[in-house]
């Protein structure tokens, strides 16, 4: 039916390529004539620029009758939602049984994903209301937004968009709620919840300005869960997030998406065709290669929550390309169940500068080296050790040409005495055959694994941190391909993340890829420069802000002092990488440089990008583009100073 419903929407009109049916239920002039709450804007400045956005208590916030007024023309899609975990506080929404499950399965990806409100970054709220076996606590507002639009159609979309702009309301934007720096929800808000508006659909043969082939609608909700079974379905790759409930419109693509793909396609932003969005304005349009050329270009990497609401987009769909993977490990302490000694500290280290060495030889044949070095407890003594492992994953090799292409690594180690076999190796039409199912299940299992990563058990420990819910603190850093081509470089980038992990005591997490212009076929988007020369995207991280649902929840203060730590360890990253950058999406919330980090030298472009389709600053999200023309004020972290909560009201900055 919905491959039928394509031949009734204008998909080669130039003004709108619309992808599905509810794109084309659209607000009306007409609708808005009486009715000016919800009347279009237009891109130039408007109002006289107020200092703060309204909140509630203030004379200019909308009375009960105009929100019921608004609800009422929205069709009863406005939600005025508590906290997910107010069910665990006295009061009119109190339910034991409830409480006890959020408690048990807080950490569970797929609970706040499907909730209008919640979201994975909990720090972000202020942790306003956590679940608790303390009822007579206290549970407030927090971060998260007052009222939600639940939006089905581009109608609720642009209704939810006109009607913060034309009464100087806040407004966010949430999906699944998958964001590390809470980019999603904001203190006495209106959200905008796209979780509803999904849909894939495969085009065997998609005309744009700039392609022509094998493509895939993708609706502004959909998430990486759904697309898996299209590629089953059409024996087609695409690329697609580790994480499952990662939404695949907004700030995956948007900030530039990376897969198990990018050494042999590039980014996912390298490979989107076609958007559709709501912009400043409340109006759809689409951007493509002739249409919105500055908004094609800047969406495609710039970053998310800035130009506009995307309600669809049209991504490339590759050949099915099978993957061959195997996984290395090597570790201080004993194996469970192993008679062997792990090695000493310096040869695991030794170990990893042969790793490093790898890195260029794996990313020029296509692959992903996806590792983690972790604290790991020793079973002979109180003391911990350290554990490495990676999964290598080669695209396009048989079984005989990745145990042959790993073969020189093997070797070398073992020279090292550090003693690791050939691995096991498996081979999958694609990469997604092997790690996700096509539904939640994987998401909802993540709280119950028996298994992780690093063969502990411990079911806070799956394979890609965006699969946690909870505080963890994260930070990133591209290491450039300068970093690894030489011995006297890779000593200083081992030594650098040693201290990070050693003296620091946190973990580390590099995914080895190399989404150069080459291999992505020389697009021309607003991808951070630094993705183009990295061979290590590295993330570090503190496993011990990990947060299981049940404990006390550490102060704002004592948060805010570990995020500054974990900044002050980065430090040293930085300084081995000068020039290079961090991913918008997985770095810091608090990165010292964030526009040169995450934008580099496409900062001063997408500025004006955004001041053309923005002006009035009508999407705001912490560390996009335009982001510095205002603060939050009152949040419970402190802001810049201390932990960028979005409990407080947004308000311009002064000069």
């Amino acid at each position: 039916m919905l491959l039928q419903l394509l031949f009734l929407l204008p998909q080669g009109s130039s003004a709108l390529a619309l992808n599905f049916p509810w794109e084309s239920i659209q607000l009306a002039e007409a609708e808005t004539r009486n009715y000016s709450a919800i009347a279009f804007g237009n891109l130039a400045h408007q109002f006289e620029p107020k200092e703060c956005k309204v909140i509630p208590g203030d004379d200019d916030w909308p009375s009960d009758d105009e929100w019921t007024t608004f609800n009422k023309t929205l069709g009863g899609a406005l939600l005025k939602p508590k906290p997910l975990a107010s069910v665990c506080y006295t009061g009119p929404s109190y339910d034991a049984t409830r409480c006890e499950q959020l408690k048990t399965g807080w950490t569970n990806i797929a609970i706040h994903s499907n909730d209008p409100t919640s979201v994975m970054s909990q720090w972000a709220s202020g942790d306003s209301c956590v679940p608790t076996s303390q009822p007579n606590s206290t549970c407030s507002q927090g971060g998260y937004p007052v009222y939600v639009v639940n939006a089905t159609t581009v109608r609720h979309v642009q209704m939810a968009v006109n009607f913060a702009r034309n009464n100087n309301i806040r407004l966010v934007i949430k999906n699944g709620g998958h964001d590390f720096n809470g980019k999603n929800i904001g203190g006495y808000a209106l959200s905008v919840w796209m979780h509803h508006l999904k849909g894939i659909i495969y085009h065997a043969n998609y005309t744009a300005p700039d392609y022509s082939g094998q493509a895939v609608a993708i609706g502004g909700g959909s998430q990486a869960l759904d697309a898996y079974t299209t590629m089953s379905g059409y024996n087609i790759t695409l690329l697609m997030p580790g994480g499952s409930t990662v939404g695949l419109a907004g700030g995956f693509f948007q900030g530039g998406g990376h897969s198990s793909y990018t050494s042999f396609y590039g980014l996912a932003a390298d490979h989107v065709v076609r958007i559709n969005a709501v912009t400043a304005d409340g109006r759809l349009v689409t951007a493509d290669a002739e249409t919105n050329e500055d908004l094609y270009w800047a969406f495609r990497g710039g970053g998310g929550g800035t130009y506009g609401i995307v309600t669809s987009i049209v991504v490339k769909a590759f050949p099915q390309t099978p993957i061959a993977t195997g996984r290395i490990t090597f570790s201080t302490v004993l194996a469970p169940g192993s008679n062997s000694t792990g090695i000493s500290l310096e040869t695991f280290w030794e170990g990893m500068k042969a790793y490093w060495e790898f890195c260029i030889p794996l990313v020029n044949n296509g692959g992903l080296g996806y590792n983690f070095i972790r604290h790991t407890p020793n079973p002979n003594s109180n003391e911990t050790g350290l554990t490495f492992t990676t999964s290598i994953t080669l695209p396009n090799h048989t079984i005989a040409e990745y145990r042959a292409f790993m073969r020189p690594l093997q070797e070398k180690l073992n020279a090292l005495g550090i003693a690791v076999p050939m691995p096991p190796v498996q081979r999958f039409a694609n990469i997604y055959t092997r790690d996700q199912p096509p539904s939640l299940a994987r998401a909802q299992a993540i709280s119950s694994a028996s298994s992780a990563e690093d063969g502990t058990t411990n079911p806070l420990k799956p394979r890609a941190l965006g699969d946690v819910v909870g505080n963890t603190l994260i930070a990133s850093r591209f290491f450039p391909r300068s970093s690894f081509s030489s011995a006297t470089s890779r000593t200083a980038m081992n030594a650098a993340i040693r201290t990070f992990i050693e003296a620091g005591g946190y973990e580390f997490h590099g995914m080895n890829y190399a989404p150069t212009l080459a291999v992505a076929g020389n697009p021309r988007n607003a991808v951070n420069p630094a993705f183009r020369s990295t061979v290590m995207h590295a993330q570090g991280y503190d496993s011990r802000s990990w947060w299981d649902g049940t404990r006390p929840v550490e102060s704002m203060a004592i948060q805010a002092e570990k995020h500054r730590r974990l900044q002050a360890y980065m430090q040293g990253w930085r300084d081995i990488t000068p020039g290079s950058g961090s991913y918008i999406n997985e770095g810091d919330a608090q990165e010292p440089d964030w526009k040169g980090a995450f934008f580099g030298a496409n900062y001063e472009r997408l500025r004006g990008v955004k001041e053309r389709w923005d002006p009035e600053g009508v999407f705001w999200a912490l560390n996009t583009v335009g982001s510095d023309k205002w603060e939050v004020r009152g949040g419970s972290g402190g802001g810049r100073r201390g932990l960028y909560t979005q409990d407080g009201r947004l308000c311009r900055v002064e000069g």
